[in-house]
């Protein structure tokens, strides 16, 4: 009941408090009886849920009892990781687990579970947290008993790489107390870095120590999973651990570790897990190894990816292979690799053939991330690996990461001037034919990632462009949009064809069929079928994007046709109900501002809207109620700067065009009808007072600038704070003198956000890692290529509005001022 509770409100916590001590009795005697008749892991398990609903929820009223709820659970950890190492991990004696009332088996497990959830209820009280920086190296030895590989997975794992694979991934749908003690290792490490990384290294070299009288002893055969859970521990906080050593923090001599223990294991053919981990961690810390160890390192991890060796042991070598090569890359000094890349090459090569799935796509990006190593080695290997992506591109077309990942072979490839070529010979014949094939002799989704490929070779490739890629792959790109009534097809064909607007404009105008029609004529054709009415909404989802970039580059001698293309984009908005659509919609016009202002004034005033008033009533109305919502860097720049460049041009020429446009201006709310309950929101009607649009215009600018502030200030605090170390030293005096052990607000707000970035990348060991330095996606080319997107918008907001206050007409919209717009309007010098 308890453990169901949550977080109570007041009344239910006061009713709870007068049989605290009853309970918190009960629960001590419960956790402390040995398990038989009268307990067993399953009434401990749900013991451990209430305690830690207690400690979470009603840390104030606890606190008396922590000291005798403490002592039971920690004899509850240490005792049950005996149990578990010998019924779990190693399976030599059997558990009686129990079962619940429904009669389904509660494994062992679940009880560490349990603890763990307690713990990390410790580390997320304030009040309590100090308890676990207190028993830091105990708490950790025992962490990694926890974090051993059992016998279950051992032989799941040999049956099957995949399994291993998603088992080991971040985004695995597995859970399991290895997985769990990690996850809270990786918990005390965010909250007390600098006593981690001693207590991590002091409760490693201890069970180093024991391990090693266990080998030697021969009692233990199993010793090497220790080592290779102190391997995993290691590695996985190696950032963090690097950091301390660098600022002096820490005595702990990894080289001797690299050299006595990773090497020493290497020789060994005790498991192939072992070798597995000895080759990830070693690729974890190449920082500081001398360049003889590393070059040992990369010998074995060579070795560790020939055939003979077991699954385990190459798909870790593939790992630890991404590893050296970032590094490598990251320190300019590939050539330490260059002598291994043609063996690694060859390994990988071999590695991708003979598995499917999960350790394909880790070879993948592995092959990936080693072609982009060296520009003459990638050209030297094209051979192998252009005809291996193409081969699995065509057979896993229905995969979104294997697909992604070849694309980015294909991109590497067109970027490469030795092997472009080559890659076009191989690659542009198997496009062409899949984009002419009639629609039911492909498989589902086949030609949108056939587009995709071509739109990225468009756009990576040396210009000017291939005669086959316009001559050939043009038309049956633009053919094969035009006949597809699948969404994910005219999207990818849209932007296909804006790729090949963008780069090679002048081509695809030059460019004609037989019939005499220009490329140019099939782009607006495509254009024009994504913006009718009769199809889908979401065909139009990139459609902006198309006719903006025709409008850049090709403008007036568009001729008839850039009205047209501009009806059509006011008929789609009609339509529109998506934000992502009507925002791209929008955002043609928006671009239009930046380029041909008065053109385009003119052209909306000369188009009846929907209602009977102007096509500039109309998009102005719909541009400004969303305003607010667009998302996107770039894109909110576009808009933003368009509206100040339309409020400045109907100032400076009073154009009546747009002052007499009346829109919405703030919702009206009641207060003289009482409390607003959910069934007067429902019933009443929205009320809204009229402004001017441009007044709306001026509000809007000023919630963007708020924007840009809250969120400039947000990174500015990540990036200005102080040493987390004396923070977290801080932290532990206030809780030490406090009477409540509470920690200072100013410690709490920096808990996680400001330490994500200590940890190692999530990508370099998928599952176990966590980043705050995650990369980000492709940004667009022709968004980078726009100057609009170097503006500072904080900085060009706020020089606006500064100039527009000083002018004689500003008390038109000063009138309109909300008391959250004069405030923010205070923070740049604006007063009203």
């Amino acid at each position: 009941m308890i453990s169901a509770m949550g977080d109570l409100d007041k009344g239910a916590r006061a009713l709870l408090h007068p049989f605290l001590p009853q309970f918190i009795e009960a629960f001590v005697h419960s956790l402390q009886v040995p398990d038989g008749v009268a307990s067993d892991s399953g009434i401990k398990m749900e013991v451990l849920k209430a305690v830690t609903t207690l400690v979470k929820n009603y840390p104030k009223q606890m606190a008396p009892y922590m000291s005798s709820i403490l002592q039971p659970v920690w004899t509850t950890l240490t005792e049950s990781v005996t149990i578990y190492v010998r019924t779990v991990v190693n399976n030599v004696e059997e558990m009686d687990d129990p079962a619940d009332s429904d009669g389904e088996v509660l494994g062992f497990e679940n009880l560490v579970f349990s603890i763990f959830e307690f713990v990390h209820g410790l580390i997320e009280t304030p009040k309590f947290r100090k308890i676990v920086r207190k028993s830091m190296d105990h708490l950790l030895y025992y962490v990694i008993l926890y974090m051993q590989i059992t016998e279950e997975q051992v032989h799941l794992w040999t049956n099957s790489p995949d399994q291993f694979v998603e088992d080991e991934d971040e985004d695995t749908f597995s859970y399991s107390v290895r997985i769990s003690a990690q996850d809270l290792l990786l918990a005390i490490a965010s909250e007390f870095q600098g006593d981690t990384t001693m207590g991590i290294c002091s409760a490693t070299m201890r069970h180093l120590q024991e391990a090693e009288v266990a080998k030697n002893s021969g009692t233990d055969p199993n010793w090497w999973k220790v080592h290779e859970a102190c391997m995993l521990t290691l590695g996985s906080i190696k950032d963090l651990i690097i950091d301390q050593l660098h600022e002096n923090k820490l005595n702990f001599d990894v080289s001797s570790f690299l050299q006595n223990i990773v090497l020493a294991d290497l020789n060994l053919s005790v498991s192939p897990f072992l070798l597995g981990r000895a080759l990830w961690v070693a690729s974890r810390f190449t920082l500081l190894m001398s360049p003889e160890m590393m070059q040992r390192f990369l010998q074995s991890t060579v070795a560790g990816l020939q055939e003979s060796q077991p699954p385990s042991v190459r798909i870790s070598a593939a790992r630890a292979i991404y590893g050296f090569c970032d590094y490598l890359k990251s320190s300019d000094n590939t050539q330490m690799i260059l002598p291994y890349l043609e063996p690694i090459m060859h390994g990988l090569v071999t590695l991708a053939m003979q598995f499917a799935a999960d350790v394909l796509a880790l070879v993948m990006e592995t092959i990936y991330t080693v072609l982009t190593v060296d520009k003459n080695f990638t050209a030297s290997c094209e051979t192998k690996t252009v005809p291996l992506t193409i081969a699995i591109f065509l057979k896993y077309n229905s995969d979104p990461l294997i697909t992604a990942l070849c694309q980015d072979i294909f991109k590497v490839y067109s970027q490469n001037e030795m092997a472009q070529p080559m890659l076009q010979q191989r690659l542009l014949p198997t496009i062409i034919s899949v984009l002419q094939a009639p629609t039911d002799k492909v498989p589902p989704g086949m030609p949108s990632n056939c587009l995709d490929v071509l739109c990225t070779m468009v756009r990576h490739s040396p210009q000017p462009l291939h005669g086959l890629m316009i001559s050939e792959a043009f038309p049956a790109a633009a053919k094969c949009t035009l006949s597809s009534e699948d969404n994910a097809t005219m999207q990818s064909g849209g932007e296909c064809l804006r790729a090949y607007v963008s780069v090679a404009c002048d081509q695809i105008s030059q460019w004609q069929d037989d019939q005499n029609r220009s490329g140019l004529w099939y782009v607006i054709q495509v254009a024009n079928q994504m913006l009718d009415p009769r199809t889908s909404e979401f065909t139009a989802a990139f459609v902006g994007k198309l006719v903006s970039t025709l409008l850049s580059k090709v403008g007036p001698a568009l001729g008839e046709n850039l009205e047209l293309l501009l009806r059509a984009v006011l008929s789609k908005m009609q339509q529109a109900e998506t934000l992502s659509v009507m925002q791209n919609l929008v955002l043609v016009f928006a671009q239009l501002v930046h380029t041909q202002l008065d053109a385009l004034l003119n052209f909306l005033t000369s188009v009846p809207g929907p209602t009977g008033a102007s096509a500039l009533e109309f998009v102005l109305t719909e541009w400004c109620s969303r305003q607010h919502l667009f998302y996107g860097a770039y894109e909110t720049k576009v808009s933003t700067v368009a509206l100040c460049k339309l409020l400045q041009h109907s100032i400076n020429s009073n154009d009546s065009r747009l002052q007499d446009i009346q829109i919405k201006g703030d919702q009206i709310f009641s207060t003289s009808d009482g409390i607003l309950t959910r069934s007067k929101c429902a019933t009443a009607p929205e009320r809204w007072t009229m402004v001017p649009v441009l007044v709306k215009m001026y509000k809007l600018i000023i919630n963007e600038l708020s924007n840009q502030v809250e969120t400039n200030l947000s990174k500015s605090q990540i990036e200005d704070e102080e040493d987390e170390e004396n923070d977290w030293e801080e932290e532990d005096n206030n809780e030490d003198n406090n009477e409540d052990g509470a920690a200072g607000d100013s410690s709490e707000t920096v808990t996680l956000l400001s330490l994500l970035d200590k940890y190692s990348p999530a990508s370099d060991y998928s599952g176990y890692d966590f980043d705050g330095d995650e990369e980000e996606d492709e940004e667009d080319q022709d968004a980078l290529n726009d100057p609009l997107y170097k503006v500072n918008l904080q900085q060009y907001l706020t020089e606006f509005l500064q100039q527009l206050s000083q002018q004689p007409y500003y008390g038109t919209f000063s009138a309109h001022h909300s008391d959250c717009e004069r405030k923010v309007l205070s923070t740049i010098g604006i007063n009203t």
